[in-house]
């Protein structure tokens, strides 16, 4: 028997009218295509045109479907926050550690470096007097400054003598209607 006569065979037993209750029975079990959720009736077309079969495919979707809903529910809160409040304290429990450590490790650092920074401040004021005692500059400002002073002194003290003559040449002359001024 050809392919032809056995599709028509095929065909005719999945009739309505004229097919046998199995074979019209067969024509809906192994339909592939559904339209609204019914299947369509399936008369063996795709097979004769040779087109591939997807009614494996969409059985074992089906098969994987069921599984998945069979499966309890894969999240357990209580376990969940379990594990996040034991992360967090972790977390917590070692951030302390590392800022203790990077304390410590500043500390160590403070304690190395602080004596090197007073030994280079010592230096530079040091160095900054140095410069102040053999600069030119700084030396004639200092004799500069030394000779207003003196100058200033001796100014003050010119004024304070005249300004004792003056007084003491009022103190000589005579005194009200004698002459005096």
């Amino acid at each position: 028997m050809n392919r032809t006569q056995a599709f028509l065979k095929e065909f005719r037993e999945r009739m309505g009218l004229f097919g046998t209750p199995e074979g019209r029975q067969r024509k809906y079990d192994e339909s592939k295509k559904s339209f609204l959720g019914m299947p369509l009736p399936e008369f063996g077309v795709s097979e004769f045109l040779q087109m591939p079969d997807r009614s494996k495919a969409i059985e074992r979707q089906e098969k994987e479907k069921k599984e998945r809903e069979k499966l309890p529910d894969s999240f357990d809160q209580d376990k969940y926050f379990k594990q996040t409040r034991n992360m967090l304290l972790t977390d917590s429990i070692l951030r302390d550690y590392e800022l203790g450590r990077d304390a410590n490790r500043q500390f160590a650092m403070m304690q190395k470096t602080l004596p090197l920074v007073d030994l280079y401040s010592e230096t530079a004021a040091q160095r900054r007097l140095m410069e102040d005692r053999s600069s030119p500059t700084k030396i004639s400002q200092q004799i500069l400054r030394a000779r207003q002073g003196e100058a200033a002194l001796m100014n003050a003290l010119a004024n304070q003598t005249s300004s004792a003559a003056a007084a003491s040449a009022q103190g000589i002359g005579p005194r009200g209607r004698a002459g005096g001024r």
